[in-house]
């Protein structure tokens, strides 16, 4: 929320294209009550400028006086707001707030220039029937002109009125002379009669000058001449001036007349001369004087006549000066005593400044605790004592009998023959790089081998090895830990090797070598930025490429410059070592060959030619459902024969799955049929079966023990081969068959089973993610099933977001999958993807730097420097990394960030949402969105939706069942929303799931669901709340309002009240925002016709997607959209009708438009409301912005009954 202030643009040109807002007068008496006091308590807590001046708060003044505001109203507006860095909005806020008739100032003003418009037209109309010589239509318009004008009138006495827009062209008046005279002496007409006898009173000097000019060789107009042409020249249709003299004793002076067309200018100088024509001339200029005031008139004439001129003018302006100063006094005292206010204020700011300073680490330091179990660690080293200790303690160990026996096996490894070489290259340089065959042992030996020689040599020692994944710390950690013969496990005061992973910390003190994932050693640099207690850091697997590891090398390449006694060890398989050597100056390769054995492949066409697996045509598994979609015309017969043709998308047919290459000619037709009509992008289930049969009944295979490793995309494939493979007749037998999940989210005992070798006659079968490619090494497989699938982080730009999806891997990782059959013996890798597509596989993976959104690294870049890493702006950080991101995406990562409140407007402290927002490995919008909902109690429901955001939508299309499939969809439709239709399809499948798996599956069909992408979004949705949880958001009580708590999971959507649902859009508002577009409503006037749905976004109109349920939607209102994506047109997918409301509440920077009574949002949102509610939204976003902050900075903090929260859902409820 909140966000950089933009320049709003103009408003619609029409009142219709905007949704009003109203708000009952009650609700609005509490809220306006609340405002104030949130005002008064944090009045002295605004930043006031230092270059505020007298000359600004006079502006400011004056301009509130145009508004013709009373003063006492100007000065409490002022006072209320510039002592909290107000301006002149800020001003017209409280006026609008405070003030009962503000709203008709702007009301009577609008409709008055209305009024001076339709007057004008009306004035026109008398004009052309008069030309005309039509009398009646003169009449109709004479009769028009009267009645404005009565109303203009009414309008003009009001004391709100801005006399600045008061129309001038008024009737004609009666002529009246008008007397008017220097300024000095006033002089009506009537005193012009009694002239001669004027009142008694004390005689003044008298003021007597001569003007004669003719010693100055003067060539040009006397100011009489002068005269004379200017009015022949400016008032054609009146007389000459008129001169009379008029004597006074011996001297004259002369009055002057001008007749006008509206009134006459009569003037007489009070100067005396000594001659008539003198007088006459003098008269001259001042009536010149009178007509052209502001014009430099008086430098065509004559130089004496010129000087009583500019002494007229100047006398004038000091007279002015001295009236304006009398009037202006009150307002002038009251601006220096209001800026004295302001200074004595601005001089307490920097002595406070310090302590919210203190304030403001100690609430980061207490965020950063959150997982307090993750980052208190004993105290390791402690000096030559320790490390006499230590060194007593691998003496003692290595003597055991387990160390000894274990040594056997170590001695067998390849890199164990290289010991003493990567031991010496590492003494010589400070970085090194090994890159070693998959299976060498580089994981668990050399960090032994660094431990073994330090120790033995009495050197300090703490080594640290970084892990991707949690599952190869964990395991890495217990194998080290007997090998160096310790029976008590890692963290044990026998071990000197210990591992810490995430809510998982199982290291002691007498700990010198420690396995963690690559985030654990992120979070340590927060604490240490030169990790000084560390003496070696071996960052293993490198090759991966993930954002985090690529963001620990750019850093620690700054601190082995920094830190000559570090020493850093990458290790790597195979794969593009050379890069990471040059990254670090060129710094030396180790590479250390495998222990492997040759690996036998089959592909797609040699597995279903061997196996005599057949492809039904009514497989699940034949292209029956397809992943693309185009847009095709298509022609609707309507009423009456007409034809009627439209574009629509439907979703592609790609036919073929694969162009069969000549290479496939010697195979079957059987063969190649499966080939040609297999969804390529479906997982076989049944042909994985039937392999592992394949494996148990062919004479090549039955009689060959080993393990069967198969490498699938996700959690989701795993759990559902897993239930296959349980439920199947032919791997019931628990004394043939083994089977073992391998994920990260499964349970470390679960897990560990994974590496015991089973009785000889039990086969095991091991489904794993890429994890088992290169991660962890399972020691007795023999047979690989590799799917060709993994999931990776992709960056949709269509969404703005990024998900997992799945993709085909690359090469390398293809090559790494087969090698894990080989480790023990001939293996045989099956592969579920054709010989010519394992050729179109891309050789490595992108670095995911490169392919993912950057907020998420942005923010830990700035959570870093929050700790004083000193990293930089990330933009310095990030054009420093291996494969540095283009900085157009770093810079949008950045405005993003800002722009949802995750970070400050004009610097990188990250606020308390982004804090928040940094501990959650998923998309920013995503995660406000779990933290809204955590905080407004719907988190269990909000976790659904934003699992399936995170992954993708549990409803398929069948290509032949198109229509149904909708129907089917529109059947579960809720609120017109397609998010909250995706809850009613997990609500009912999850009952489903409770009545068994026949019912499960009746209704996944019936309703055209994915199981395999509901039991995804289950798991996803499980790990985001525990993640919310462990942040401190903890379910509230439950209270008055109809909320369900965050982990309570209602039976049916039926059981969520249409509050609840409101509730839920609301908070889909504030993560999903600025995704939005106005409905473009169009309704048909044949009630039959379904008219497409098509809304106005900030980039342009767009369609609602065929698939929405909102696709015929006809209504005044707002849609709020997760992607859009392009075809021939631009579609909106997965929308969701939001309130007005939802959008002031949480959308972006809000601006009133005080004239025009309209609200803004962003520049290009606009809402039609009476001035007094665009005012209390906009300060209502503040109080929301303060309690939101301090609950993010306290997650604990108890919200039930606070006055602001309960108004909140009073406005969501609406």
């Amino acid at each position: 929320m909140g966000g950089k202030k933009k320049k709003s643009a103009a408003a619609p040109t029409s009142f219709f294209a905007c949704v009003k807002v109203v708000i009952q007068p009650e609700l609005e008496k509490k809220v306006i009550k609340l405002i104030n006091e949130y005002r008064q308590e944090h009045s002295d807590k605004g930043p006031i400028s230092g270059r505020l001046t007298s000359k600004k708060l006079l502006d400011l003044y004056t301009a509130l006086q145009k508004f013709q505001f009373k003063t006492e109203h100007i000065e409490e507006a002022m006072k209320s707001s510039m002592l909290y860095g107000g301006d002149l909005t800020s001003a017209l806020d409280w006026l609008c707030l405070n003030l009962r008739d503000v709203l008709m100032l702007f009301l009577q003003n609008d409709r008055y220039l209305l009024l001076a418009a339709q007057l004008y037209d009306a004035k026109e109309m008398a004009a052309e029937s008069k030309a005309k010589k039509d009398k009646a239509g003169q009449r109709t318009a004479q009769d028009r002109i009267r009645v404005i004008q009565q109303e203009m009138k009414s309008l003009e006495s009001h004391p709100m009125f801005n006399s600045a827009v008061k129309v001038k062209d008024a009737p004609k008046e009666e002529k009246k002379p008008v007397a008017l005279t220097d300024g000095k002496e006033e002089l009506n007409f009537n005193l012009f009669e009694q002239a001669d006898t004027p009142p008694k009173k004390k005689k003044e000097p008298k003021d007597i000058r001569n003007f004669d000019y003719t010693s100055r060789s003067w060539t040009g107009k006397s100011p009489k001449q002068f005269l004379i042409d200017w009015c022949r020249k400016n008032l054609p249709k009146s007389p000459p001036p008129s001169f009379g003299k008029v004597a006074v004793g011996r001297y004259w002076k002369c009055k002057v007349r001008i007749q006008r067309p509206n009134d006459v200018l009569e003037v007489c100088p009070t100067i005396l001369t000594e001659d008539g024509m003198q007088a006459q001339h003098l008269g001259a200029t001042l009536a010149l004087y009178n007509l052209v005031k502001g014009q430099s008139v008086h430098q065509l004439l004559p130089p004496t006549y010129r000087d009583v001129w500019l002494e007229w003018q100047d006398g004038d302006q000091k007279e002015e000066e001295q009236t304006r100063s009398a009037i202006n006094k009150p307002r002038d005292q009251f601006i220096a005593r209001l800026l004295a206010r302001l200074k004595q204020q601005q001089t307490l700011q920097p002595q406070a400044e310090p302590q919210d300073r203190l304030q403001d680490a100690e609430a980061e330091d207490s965020w950063e605790n959150l997982d307090t179990q993750e980052d208190h660690e004993p105290q390791r080293g402690g000096g030559l004592e320790a490390e006499e200790a230590s060194r007593r303690l691998l003496l003692k160990l290595r003597s055991s009998a387990l160390a000894r026996r274990l040594l056997a096996e170590r001695e067998q490894l390849p890199v164990f023959q290289h010991r003493q070489q990567a031991l010496e290259a590492l003494w010589r340089h400070r970085v090194l790089v090994i890159a070693g065959e998959t299976g060498s042992g580089k994981s668990t030996q050399i960090p032994q081998f660094i431990l073994e020689e330090l120790l033995a040599n009495g050197e300090p020692c703490n080594v640290v090895v970084t892990q991707p994944r949690r599952i190869s710390a964990m395991s890495l950690a217990s194998r080290v830990s007997q090998e160096l013969g310790s029976e008590d496990g890692p963290g044990a005061k026998s071990s000197l090797c210990g591992y810490q992973i995430r809510m998982e910390n199982r290291s002691g003190d007498a700990t010198r070598l420690l396995y963690c994932t690559t985030g654990v050693l992120l979070r340590k640099l927060q604490q240490d930025r030169l990790l000084s207690s560390l003496t070696h850091i071996i960052v293993d697997e490198v090759h991966e490429r993930s954002v985090q590891s690529d963001f620990l090398l750019t850093v620690l390449k700054e601190v082995v410059h920094k830190r000559s006694d570090l020493r850093l060890i990458l290790m790597s398989a195979t794969v593009d070592c050379q890069k990471f050597a040059n990254y670090f100056n060129r710094c030396p390769v180790v590479t250390i060959p495998g222990r492997t054995f040759p690996v036998e492949v089959f592909h797609l066409e040699d597995i279903v030619e061997e196996t005599g697996y057949v492809l039904e045509q009514d497989s699940e598994y034949s292209q029956r459902f397809v992943e693309e979609e185009e847009e095709v015309s298509i022609n609707i017969t309507q009423k009456g024969g007409k034809t009627l043709q439209h574009q629509e998308p439907i979703v592609r047919d790609s036919g073929p799955g694969w162009d069969l290459s000549p290479e496939l000619d010697h195979f079957s037709s059987r063969t190649r049929h499966v080939l040609q009509y297999m969804n390529p992008n479906k997982i076989n289930m049944d042909l994985i079966l039937d392999i592992l049969e394949y494996l148990d009944k062919s004479p090549q295979f039955r009689d060959v023990d080993g393990a069967v490793l198969i490498f699938l995309p996700g959690l989701a494939h795993i759990q559902q081969l897993y239930d296959l493979l349980t439920t199947d007749k032919r791997f019931s037998s628990k004394d043939r068959y083994k089977l073992i999940a391998l994920h990260s989210t499964l349970s470390s005992q679960d897990q560990s089973s994974a590496f015991t070798v089973p009785p000889p006659g039990v086969r095991k079968i091991v489904l794993s993610t890429n994890i088992a490619e290169t991660g962890v090494t399972i020691p007795d497989v023999v047979f690989v099933i590799d799917t060709g699938k993994t999931k990776e982080n992709r960056y949709h730009e269509s969404s703005q977001m990024s998900s997992l999806v799945e993709t085909f891997v690359s090469k390398a990782s293809a090559l790494q999958r087969q090698g894990r059959a080989g480790r023990v013996r001939e293996g045989f890798c099956f592969r579920l993807y054709p010989k010519f597509r394992y050729n179109s596989f891309i050789d490595y993976s992108i670095p995911e730097i490169l392919r993912v959104p950057l907020e998420e690294l942005c923010l830990h870049i700035m959570l870093s420097t929050n700790f004083k890493c000193e990293y930089g702006s990330p933009e310095d950080f990030l054009c420093r990394a291996l494969d540095a991101p283009q900085q157009q995406a770093v810079c949008n990562a950045v405005s993003l960030l800002r722009k949802i409140g995750a970070c400050q407007q004009d610097s990188y402290t990250l606020t308390p949402l982004g804090h928040h927002l940094a501990a959650l490995p998923v998309n920013v919008k995503i995660g406000k969105m779990l933290i809204f909902g955590a905080i407004f109690s719907c988190l269990e429901p909000i976790a659904t939706i934003a699992a399936a955001m995170s992954e993708k939508s549990p409803f398929v299309t069948p290509m032949s069942r198109k229509e149904e499939a909708n129907l089917a969809k529109s059947a579960l439709a809720v609120a017109n929303s397609d998010h909250m239709t995706i809850y009613s399809a997990y609500l009912g499948w999850k009952s489903s799931r409770s009545e068994g798996t026949r019912a499960e599956m009746a209704y996944c069909r019936r309703h055209f669901l994915s199981r395999t992408a509901l039991m995804t979004i289950e798991d996803v949705k499980h790990e985001l709340i525990r993640m919310v949880e462990q942040a401190g958001f903890v379910a509230s009580k439950p209270g008055r309002t109809p909320r369900s708590r965050p982990g309570a999971e209602p039976k049916a959507l039926g059981s969520l009240s249409q509050q609840d649902v409101s509730v839920l859009k609301a908070v889909l508002t504030a993560g999903l925002y600025d995704s939005v577009g106005r409905i473009l409503c169009t309704p048909s006037l044949d009630v039959q016709e379904r008219v497409a749905c098509v809304a106005e976004t900030a980039q342009g109109k767009a369609h609602v997607h065929p698939s929405s349920v909102n696709r015929f939607l006809q209504t005044h209102g707002w849609l709020l959209f997760q992607e859009k994506v392009k075809y021939t047109k631009v579609f909106l997918r997965d929308t969701t009708l939001i309130s007005p409301l939802s959008m002031l509440l949480f959308g972006g920077d809000i601006d009133v438009q005080h004239r025009e009574r309209l609200i803004s949002l962003d520049g290009w949102i606009y809402f039609q409301a009476p001035v007094r509610i665009g005012v209390i939204f906009k300060h209502l976003r503040k109080l929301i912005d303060s309690l939101l902050e301090r609950k993010l900075a306290n997650p604990k903090m108890n919200l039930e009954g606070n006055l602001l929260l309960n108004i909140l859902f009073y406005f969501i409820y609406l």
